[in-house]
């Protein structure tokens, strides 16, 4: 992520879930996998981390480690900026990662490999091409010389562009241009290895073409990471208003409690809070980061969910307590604000976020799809939001 230079540590509850992948390698390092409590009520194998770099984090998501991330017991006031950074950190990882991928499958894909591999069937290169423990790195070294050659082709024009580009603050230009340089650092050792393999012959300038269109349409697609955690934070901030709401007028036995008097007076506050973390009713956050496998619908996916302890639709005319079900009513995201609207919170911002998501994830090719459920998993009732991407 551009930004992960700014703290040394995100400071943060931190559950993490591994990929089979993932475990197996961790496991062979000896690294210890526990049982954990998810938000949605399940148990999943992972470890807890109070503390976390970015670097690190990156890292294990661009090696399809890890399959979900949650923090549980914040309040989203006093954590914005945490889970923010940590949300646009997932994300741009997510979108490093993607971009990796798809730039490997479409050269692999390519007449050049396809011939090459007909021609030599005992050097094939593909997904299955393997790099013993140690030669990647020092493959790399090697070839650092005409690996740089091949990223300079790669950048220049596109740095070339993002110079002429109006609409782009100094600031942006810069940003725009460490992220196309973060985007080629994820590229898999394979397809450097394809790059390097044709980069004198004729055929090159067709794998230099796809790896150019992957980088124009990955850098169109990057405002999404700050885009949909302010929209996560600002419905978390707005249901853990009325959960403080809620939860104040038992606490100080009034009838009507000012919401906007006890989020900004901590000595009303802060009872309120440690009251609801008492009961584990502060929200817990989600990120479930969809994979690279050939697995379908899993490609370029990802969801955050925000899981809420306490139903928020008193309305619903079904009993959530009798069905027992998992999945026991779904409400379409703009339908659940209009229900928080009816409780008397001011969503009219929530609403702008999430009209603004939709149109900015169209203009960019990502499918947006929201939902919200009512469950009931294990005796626990809970409202459930989620956002999926599709990239």
């Amino acid at each position: 992520m551009a930004e992960n230079k700014q703290k040394q540590f995100i400071a943060l509850p931190l559950k993490f879930v591994f990929t089979d992948m993932g475990a197996s390698t961790l496991i062979n390092q000896n690294v210890r996998i526990n049982r954990l409590k998810m938000g949605d009520q399940t148990d999943n194998y992972g470890v807890f981390m109070d503390k976390i770099t970015p670097d690190f984090l990156q890292r294990m998501i661009l090696m399809d480690y890890i399959s979900k991330i949650e923090v549980s017991g914040v309040e989203p006031v006093e954590s914005r900026s945490k889970i923010i950074e940590l949300s646009k950190l997932i994300v741009f990882s997510i979108l490093y990662r993607n971009f990796a991928k798809v730039s490997q499958n479409q050269i692999l894909a390519s007449e050049p490999v396809k011939r090459w591999n007909k021609a030599n069937p005992a050097m094939i290169i593909d997904e299955k091409t393997a790099f013993k423990e140690g030669q990647v790195q020092s493959f790399m070294e090697r070839q650092a010389k005409e690996i740089s050659e091949i990223k300079y082709g790669l950048l220049e024009p596109l740095f070339k562009n993002i110079e002429t580009d109006s609409e782009l603050q100094d600031d942006e230009k810069e940003l725009h241009r460490e992220i196309l340089e973060l985007f080629l650092s994820s590229f898999y050792p394979i397809a450097w290895f394809a790059l390097l393999k044709f980069h004198k012959s004729n055929d090159f300038e067709v794998l230099n073409k796809i790896v150019m269109n992957c980088l124009k349409e990955s850098l169109k697609k990057i405002n999404i990471a700050e885009y949909c955690s302010l929209m996560i934070m600002e419905l978390a901030t707005n249901i853990g208003n009325l959960n403080i709401q809620k939860e104040a007028k038992l606490l100080y036995k009034t009838g009507i409690v000012n919401i906007k008097q006890i989020v900004l007076d901590p000595k009303l506050r802060l009872p309120v809070i440690e009251s609801l973390r008492k009961k584990n009713n502060l929200l817990t956050f989600s990120w479930k980061l969809g994979g690279t496998s050939g697995a379908v619908g899993t490609k370029g996916k990802f969801q955050i969910e925000l899981y809420d302890h306490d139903f928020h639709y008193t309305a619903t005319k079904e009993s959530v307590a009798q069905s027992k079900t998992a999945d026991a009513r779904r409400f379409d995201l703009s339908e659940f604000y209009q229900k928080l609207n009816d409780s008397g919170n001011d969503l009219d911002l929530g609403m702008f976020y999430l009209t603004f998501l939709d149109e900015a994830c169209a203009n960019m090719g990502i499918k947006f799809e929201t939902m919200v459920f009512q469950s009931h998993h294990s005796g626990a009732g809970q409202t459930i939001t989620t956002l999926t991407f599709s990239l």
